[in-house]
């Protein structure tokens, strides 16, 4: 199992590095302007909380805590309950605004990536503050 886990990591870190090279030899000139930075940093960003929630799963996972239990299973449902309602505003926005977007392509892309964001940030919310 832990030679599963190791192989896991080294798959992902090698994805998301060849992911980020394509993308930086396709915009090589065009790579830290605008909108092409703002993506770039959210899929960072998505990775590294992606990561860090992977992470602090193994390792409770190897304290023998349950990792899928009652509160647990709340804290996602009213987590995905936010972040649905959050999403539904971003894309009325981004739709409002879509004249400020170079193509179809960014568009799309960004407000996927701003949705996993608000998922994340949904989930760190709940979390701190679950029973009030």
């Amino acid at each position: 199992m832990k030679k599963n886990r190791k192989v896991l990591w080294i798959t992902a870190f090698l994805t998301m590095g060849v992911v980020l090279g394509f993308i930086v030899i396709k915009n090589e000139t065009e790579m830290f302007q605008g909108l092409n930075l703002l993506i770039i940093t959210l899929i960072i960003i998505g990775g590294v909380i992606a990561f860090i929630t992977a992470y602090k799963r193994e390792k409770e996972e190897k304290e023998g805590l349950a990792t899928d239990d009652e509160l647990s299973n709340r804290i996602k449902y009213k987590a995905g309950y936010y972040a649905y309602l959050a999403s539904l505003y971003m894309w009325l926005f981004i739709f409002l605004f879509k004249d400020k977007f170079p193509d179809i392509e960014t568009m799309l892309g960004g407000g996927i990536l701003l949705s996993a964001l608000m998922s994340f940030i949904a989930k760190y919310i709940v979390k701190q503050k679950f029973n009030e």
